[in-house]
């Protein structure tokens, strides 16, 4: 009997340190995410021969932390929509992309992805910061996949006046088939950030110190988290799956020693998900 598993990623969205893009589809997002990722498939059936589309849609929820270095955690329900025409074009939650290059299991192209901000209520721990508004990111991706193992490289860089930062982060992961329904996977991941990307989500200025008591503080570009994050997805049938994902992530230098994380929060970050997916067929 084949295997109901159309691709080799996990269904889990890949959780990262925006999660709601992730949620709503970066990954998590995402770097991304979902274990029928199209623009990943290697084994297409007979309907898929006569339609260059791939659609999936689901939904679930997760239990994250309210804000990156917080240690206050709460339930975050979310949809998600993945979107795929030809192998070539694919809207993933918040993240559309294109495959320019696309041979033997090498893909890249360019990524324009949606992401949240922070607001300043989410936590006591950010009153006096202020809002951190919306980003589009703009930049590229690297991915690279053989047999079960795959790796991986995003960059981007905000555009719209969020964060105005620039952001990379690495992947390298293991797909394994339990049996015909139920795969595993384990990834290992880490991301940078430059100077802006940190400041804007790590620092505290002057004038954020007085209105929030909290200390001034310099946030520099460097290595901004590592983490590691175990999948499990079983497929009821071709087009009905359900996922899990539990993460754990340590925040890293400038990130680490903010106050928003040292003295309000934490460098440790635990992330769970379960949801529900359908596939059209």
């Amino acid at each position: 009997m084949r295997s109901r598993f159309a691709g080799k990623n996990s269904l889990a969205p890949a959780l990262t340190a925006n999660w709601l893009i992730i949620m709503a589809g970066v990954a998590g997002i995402a770097y991304g995410s979902v274990s029928a990722r199209a623009a990943g498939e290697n084994d297409i059936t007979s309907t898929q021969l006569t339609s260059k589309w791939s659609i999936i849609i689901g939904g679930g929820g997760s239990y994250a932390p309210d804000y990156e270095g917080s240690d206050d955690y709460e339930f975050q329900p979310f949809p998600f929509a993945s979107v795929v025409y030809d192998n070539f074009i694919f809207i993933e939650g918040a993240s559309l992309g294109v495959n320019l290059l696309n041979f033997d299991g090498l893909k890249a192209g360019p990524i324009a992805r949606y992401s949240f901000g922070r607001d300043e209520d989410d936590n006591d721990a950010l009153d006096g910061l202020g809002d951190v508004s919306d980003s589009i990111e703009l930049g590229g991706f690297l991915k690279y996949e053989i047999g079960i193992w795959s790796a991986g490289l995003t960059m981007a860089q905000d555009a719209a006046g969020g964060h105005d930062g620039l952001i990379a982060e690495a992947t390298a992961g293991v797909a394994v088939p339990l049996t015909e329904t139920l795969r595993s996977s384990l990834e290992a991941s880490a991301s940078w950030a430059d100077s802006n990307y940190m400041e804007t989500y790590f620092g505290i200025s002057s004038k954020q110190s007085a209105k929030s008591g909290l200390n001034d503080f310099d946030a520099g570009a460097g290595f901004k988290d590592v983490g590691i994050a175990f999948g499990l997805d079983y497929m009821f049938t071709e087009s009905i799956g359900i996922g899990g994902r539990a993460q754990y992530k340590r925040l890293l230098g400038d990130a680490t020693d903010s106050p928003i994380v040292d003295d309000k929060g934490s460098a440790d970050q635990f992330f769970t998900g379960l949801f529900l997916t359908y596939r059209f067929r």
